[in-house]
């Protein structure tokens, strides 16, 4: 109790009754009965609040005694965090007095809410100074006192007008929530910004929200929750628009879910709003969506600034970001404009001194109309930009890193050029992005861009330009594994190199139709075409055709030919002294050398092209370098080491995204499926498998769905991988390339054996055997398989032959589990005619071999030896 005079008392406490006097006068006083507390937070919606436990917990922690300020898009959910506080029982538990609340909005009445909070706490006219904000915000403070309140402000547009209900005392607790960021670092304390939800929590949202509309078709369900990019109004209004059709049976919620699609009908998707509830910025009697929320926030802007927003809609959205420097020169607006436009919540701070624009909010804006002047600038600055680094100019131009930072912008700048016909400034684009594009691999995302170039070559009359873009388009085609059509692209790029007279489009074209034709099988055309490039070619020229002619001579197994073109392609490249050139050399020597069953100069290869690649930062000869010593290590028996080098390889293609990394994935899950750890090589065989049906490369997808298969036999799965052996048969059988076929052939022997169906077995690997002739290593290999049904078959005489035979084909190409295991086959084949020592002898050796290797099959051979010894 607090006493200032007889007549005036205030209780702090629960008394019913007090006497306070003197001998002279004694007065007495009641306690009147205790009001509720009170509570002017909105009614609470129906929505619901989906992955925000994180969140949740640090705004509660962050709020004991504190000011918490949360920031960010519209329709985002800071008024459905800042209701769950507000309902939160063990929240007002902690603030007994009350929860005042006061929803601001664009048009805010700052006043009324003052009133309204004083009129709660008991403030009376005589505890006023003045009837104004400041002295409204003076008394309610003072009233408040050491008193425990939620204050809560909402949707914020004016930093006065949230600051003057900023009255809470020590005891208090006091959040606002503001689009502005600036609003949210003002009212001070801790600030918070809320984002969107992660993929996964959207999916979950809408699932909870529309029910069995959303489980008929998961893959439409998750395009619709990329196209609005996890923002919790958007998915609310299409889950209940869904659950909605839903009632009308599954041919409405399909043609919702396509309706969906379009950025206009999300746009428009309406609910009444609860008049207790309603949007602070919206009137209660119209209903909320996406444009109405939206709207608001644009039609505070000043004409400059909605002007500068619409042009900044050149740009993609989220997860592309763009710098202020690109920003001002598309837009053309003042620094001040755009700082404007960034304050006001609708384009995103990403980082140092770049922004980003949500994707809901692209849309919205993009109704208003389409930016053509900005998207003209656009096309400007980012062809100028990327011209300039492509002409190699020092100052400021495009680093590797820039390009990545800036890709989704060059893009969309290449796509402005070809809708506005800009046909000069794509084909300079896209000839200065071009060799980055495939130096990343991104082939699929270079196509389409050179069909434009090629378009605009044609419309322009150009046809040194059109040979130089048929060239490249079917160079990407060839990549993606597309060889018919990528042949097309070069038989038409020639007619048009040869009518201009492009000497270096014509040596271009033949290079990649040597390639093209190699990887089909047909070598002999492939040397014709690499012969032909070569005619006339001086020093370095010469390189890439005696690289293809060395390769070639390799596949034919004409080795020592292939040798003396690499060799003499090697020194003209280190003549030139170009770093990628030689690398690029040495790789293919590697491997050539490997066919050769040369394993030790292969390795040396491989070695001198990884210290090459790692001193001149060429990261991905560096992978490709890694690759090869570990595919060496798995032949050789290594499987240690080819684990380290491979995941070493595979960890740096991650970090590139570089496009070759299917091979590396394979021979990663290869050699751990080898080994024994089967759930682990079985998850990168599966990844490589996505990943090469989205390149769309049939040879890579045959030899991925071929060790798939090999993982599935090793598991038990028989039925799936039966499957995935026709599936890579039928590839191999159809892109006609040697080794995949081989590869599949001999895998489906495994399968048929595994069955015990023996002579399909032996059929499969004899026909693999004719493919690889000349082919040392893979002889050897296949000798081991043929050996293997031999005996299967009970003929102990023939596997036996067949076990020395690939035993002595391996030791001579350093195969050395191979070769080990030939011995151990040997050695069963000798004790089954009686020769028990001569046996002992050769499984001995054999079981040394494999533990010096770490083999998976020693335990095998030891539990032989074992029942040989007893």
């Amino acid at each position: 109790m607090e006493r200032s005079e007889p007549e005036h008392v205030e209780f702090q406490g629960p008394v019913e009754l007090a006497l306070i006097g003197d001998h002279n006068r004694v007065t007495v006083h009641r306690h009147a009965p205790q009001l509720p507390a009170p509570f002017l937070a909105p009614s609470r919606p129906t929505g619901l609040l989906v992955g925000r436990d994180e969140l949740r917990d640090r705004i509660r922690q962050l709020l004991t005694g504190n000011v918490v300020g949360l920031y960010g898009l519209p329709g985002v959910g800071k008024t459905a965090l800042a209701l769950d506080l507000a309902y939160d029982e063990a929240v007002r538990a902690r603030y007994p007095d009350g929860v005042l609340w006061a929803g601001l909005g664009v048009r805010c009445d700052v006043l009324r809410h003052l009133a309204e909070w004083g009129e709660q706490v008991g403030l009376s006219a005589q505890d006023l100074r003045e009837h104004t904000v400041a002295g409204w915000s003076e008394a309610l403070h003072r009233k408040i006192g050491a008193r425990r309140f939620l204050l809560i402000v909402d949707d914020a547009w004016d930093p006065d007008d949230a600051l003057a209900l900023q009255v809470g005392g020590p005891n208090c607790a006091q959040l606002v929530t503001s689009r502005f960021p600036g609003i949210a670092l003002e009212f001070g304390g801790s600030v918070l910004h809320v984002d969107e939800l992660l993929h996964e929590q959207s999916l979950h949202l809408l699932e909870a929200l529309a029910g069995d509309a959303v489980q008929s078709n998961p893959p439409a369900a998750a395009q619709l929750v990329s196209l609005v990019g996890g923002l919790p109004l958007a998915l609310t209004l299409m889950g209940h628009h869904l659950k909605g059709a839903a009632l009308g049976g599954q041919p409405g919620v399909a043609e919702t879910l396509e309706r969906l699609r379009l950025a206009e009908q999300r746009l428009q998707l309406a609910r009444r709003q609860a008049p207790s509830a309603a949007h602070p910025s919206i009137p209660g009697d119209l209903p909320i969506s996406l444009l109405a929320v939206l709207d608001v926030g644009y039609t505070w802007l000043s004409a400059a600034a909605q002007q500068a927003l619409c042009d900044l809609a050149a740009f993609p959205p989220k997860p592309n970001t763009f710098g202020s420097g690109p920003a001002q020169a598309v837009t053309g607006a003042a620094p001040e404009t755009l700082h404007t436009v960034l304050q006001a919540g609708l384009v995103e701070p990403a980082g140092k001194d770049r922004c980003a624009m949500h994707q809901v909010v692209h849309d919205f804006v993009r109704a208003k109309g389409i930016p053509a002047a900005a998207e003209r600038r656009m096309v400007e600055v980012f062809v100028g930009m990327i011209r300039q680094g492509a002409d190699g100019a020092e100052e400021g131009a495009m680093t590797s890193e820039g390009f990545q930072r800036e890709l989704g912008n060059i893009l969309q700048a290449l796509d402005h050029a070809h809708q506005h016909g800009l046909h000069e400034a794509l084909l300079d684009g896209v000839e200065a992005a071009y060799p980055v594009l495939i130096h990343r691999g991104l082939y699929t995302v270079a196509e389409p861009h050179l069909a434009h170039a090629l378009h605009a070559a044609r419309a322009m009359g150009d046809v040194r330009a059109e040979a130089r873009t048929l060239l490249r388009l079917g160079s990407v085609v060839l990549e993606r594994g597309e060889l018919r059509l990528g042949d097309r692209y070069l038989d038409e790029g020639m007619q048009c190199a040869q009518q201009t007279d492009s000497v270096g489009e014509v040596v271009e074209i033949l290079l990649k139709m040597g390639w093209s034709t190699g990887m089909r099988g047909d070598l002999e055309r492939a040397r014709r075409h690499f012969a032909d490039a070569l005619i006339g070619a001086q020093g370095a020229e010469a390189v890439p055709a005696l690289q293809g002619i060395g390769w070639v001579a390799g596949l034919q197994g004409r080795h020592n030919e292939s040798a003396t073109h690499l060799r003499r392609g090697l020194e003209l490249a280190r003549e030139s002294g170009e770093p990628a050139q030689i690398a690029g050399l040495l790789q293919v020597a590697g491997w050539m050398r490997a066919l050769a069953g040369d394993y030790a100069e292969s390795a040396a290869f491989f070695e001198e092209c990884l210290d090459l690649s790692r001193r001149e930062h060429l990261a991905t000869d560096e992978v490709d370098a890694l690759h090869g010593l570990g595919w060496l290590a798995i032949e050789r028996g290594h499987h240690d080491r080819a684990r380290t080098l491979l995941a070493e390889a595979l960890q740096l293609a991650r970090d590139l995204d570089y496009h070759e990394r299917v091979p590396i994935l394979v021979n990663n899950g290869r050699v751990l499926v080898m080994t024994g750890e089967l759930e682990g090589g079985g998850r990168l065989l599966q990844e490589a498998e996505q990943l090469v049906r989205e390149q769309n490369r049939p040879e890579k997808l045959s030899e991925t769905l071929r060790e798939l298969a090999r993982y599935e036999l090793a598991t038990g799965a028989h039925e799936s991988a039966e499957r995935h052996l026709a599936e890579s048969l039928r590839i191999a059988e159809q892109v006609a390339m040697r080794e995949p076929l081989a590869g599949a052939l001999e895998a489906s022997a495994e399968y048929e054996l595994a069955q015990g169906h023996t002579p399909a077995a032996r059929e499969l690997l004899l026909r693999a055997t004719r493919l690889e002739r000349g082919n040392a290593p893979a002889l050897a290999r296949l000798r081991l398989g043929l050996a293997v049904v031999h005996e299967a078959e009970g003929d102990l005489a023939a596997a036996g032959e067949m076990y020395r035979a690939a035993g002595a084909g391996a030791e001579r190409t350093g195969q050395e589990e191979v070769a080990a295991l030939g011995l151990a086959g040997a050695a069963r084949a000798v004790a089954a005619s009686g020769n028990l020592q001569e046996a002992r002898v050769l499984g001995t050796e054999a079981l040394e071999r494999l533990r010096a290797l770490t083999s998976s099959r020693t335990a095998e051979v030891q539990e032989w030896l074992d029942g040989l010894e007893t």
